[in-house]
């Protein structure tokens, strides 16, 4: 009988991405946060990613914490060759690539984070039941499963307006609207205005196809199975497997966008029935995807985990910007000056907290300012305002003389795939460019570069692209 998921992956190559929200050291963070006592730290872990890929995901983790073992499982013989040879070119000796079905393999050992990331809402039901088999089986003590699936309700409009596209796209009689998916889609936004909710709604989804592009789609929204369920059913599932929810991997998405703090305060009661609370705010916020955490029941919890948490972490800007809160005064002034003056890097928060007691020369009182610089970060970092990680990350003030990529991202470059900044996230070039970003291999100085980008891009603007490339930690 065919199966038309293993039927897509062997005749389309998944993309080649790496998913920021599965990094271990944000995490970490979430799962501390959360409660989890004992966690281990994700320069000394097991991790395994089910559905790996070409590895794209797995192997910059691999590459950055050389003394963790990672593991990767695909069905896909193509996706497997294309990781074990970037494993190779990227000098990595603590990853393992094996080719195997979710349905009969066996786990060799325990993992302390087990990435789940774009599989449970795109495969049958009974793979389905396996996965979060596995979830139960393979965790440790205290280790965690980050999860990926698509949510009801919010998922519902985009489960029925998928099959018209297609539909549309395929019959001659629509070829007005464009003969593909992405055209369609973009034809619908554009005719749906923005006149009621529903219009809002539908334009919202036909933009967000087009987004995804045509690489994409043929996974995610157009995938031969891509179901959606209520986090209720989804948490009973994993609950009968031993599994406990304590959150979401993106601090963020556990206050998720478009609720009103006045409406958010009225639900504070329903903390006494998590799942219903969780539930609501899928209702509220119109929310069609989760990426959640789960260990096991048994697992050392810590209750009443306090805003002093964060002095185990490090801390840089976040996704959103930062606004003033109420009764911000010097102290959090400062400190925040502090991080600016950090740019992109991610300090330790206790080396962040000695600066601004520096600043603040003998008006620093250990006890009362720590702890109020702790309650200030525990809640912009919940905001999006300020980025928490287990470990620091460090981004060169100058563009370097002779400007370095990893050996990781070197073969990613020659061979045409997105490169991966220090926080995790795929970086994307024009066509071409890869050439010139495989040519920073560490001999060639910044003006040799330049000399080169002048030959064969001649419009690009490369003292500003070398700038953005050490930014984001890829240059060093």
């Amino acid at each position: 009988m065919s199966d038309p998921v293993r039927d897509l992956y062997s005749e389309k190559r998944y993309p080649a991405l790496s998913h920021p929200v599965t990094d271990p050291a944000r995490l970490a963070v979430a799962a501390r946060m959360a409660g989890l006592q004992r966690l281990a730290m994700p320069e000394a872990s097991r991790v395994i990613e089910l559905g790996c890929a070409s590895g794209h995901n797995l192997l910059p983790l691999a590459a950055r914490y050389p003394q963790s073992d990672f593991t990767g499982l695909d069905y896909s013989d193509t996706a497997i060759r294309n990781a074990r040879k970037a494993s190779y070119e990227g000098g990595l000796e603590n990853v393992l690539f094996e080719t195997g079905d979710l349905e009969h393999w066996r786990p060799s050992h325990p993992c302390d984070y087990l990435i789940v990331h774009g599989i449970f809402s795109w495969v049958p039901d009974q793979v389905k039941a396996r996965v979060l088999d596995l979830c139960g089986q393979v965790l440790s003590e205290t280790g965690i499963a980050c999860i990926s699936y698509n949510t009801l309700p919010g998922w519902s409009l985009k489960r029925d307006v998928a099959p018209l596209i297609r539909a549309l796209a395929a019959n001659p009689v629509a070829q007005g609207l464009g003969g593909s998916i992405e055209s369609v889609a973009a034809s619908l936004a554009e005719m749906s205005g923005s006149s009621t909710p529903h219009a809002i709604n539908l334009q919202a989804v036909c933009r967000e196809m087009v987004r995804k592009g045509q690489d994409v789609l043929p996974f995610d929204d157009f995938a031969p199975v891509c179901d959606a369920v209520y986090f209720g059913q989804f948490h009973s599932w994993a609950a009968q497997r031993g599994l406990r929810y304590l959150g979401e991997a993106n601090l963020r998405d556990n206050l998720p966008d478009g609720i009103d703090p006045a409406a958010l305060q009225r639900l504070a009661p329903l903390a006494e029935d998590p799942i219903l609370l969780q539930q609501t705010l899928d209702l509220l916020s119109g929310r069609t995807h989760r990426v959640s955490l789960f260990c096991r029941k048994d697992a050392p919890l810590e209750d009443g985990t306090t805003t002093a948490v964060v002095l185990q972490f490090a801390v840089g800007r976040g996704d959103v910007e930062l606004p003033s809160m109420a009764g911000e005064g010097l102290l959090i002034a400062i400190f925040r000056q502090v991080l600016a003056d950090a740019g992109n890097s991610c300090v330790p928060v206790r080396e962040l907290m000695e600066r601004t007691a520096e600043r603040l020369a003998g008006g620093w009182d250990p006890a009362t300012h720590s702890r109020e610089l702790a309650g200030w970060i525990y809640q912009a970092a919940r905001l999006g305002g300020l980025e928490l990680r287990a470990d620091g990350v460090e981004i060169p003030s100058e563009v370097p003389e002779y400007p370095t990529l990893s050996k990781l991202n070197l073969h990613f470059a020659a061979n045409g795939l997105p490169v991966v900044d220090a926080r995790h996230v795929s970086c994307h070039f024009p066509a071409g460019h890869g050439r010139l970003l495989a040519a920073m291999d560490g001999t060639r100085s910044k003006g040799e570069l330049a000399s080169v980008a002048q030959a064969r891009f001649p419009e690009l603007d490369f003292a500003r692209w070398l700038r953005h490339l050490t930014e984001r930690g890829l240059a060093f």
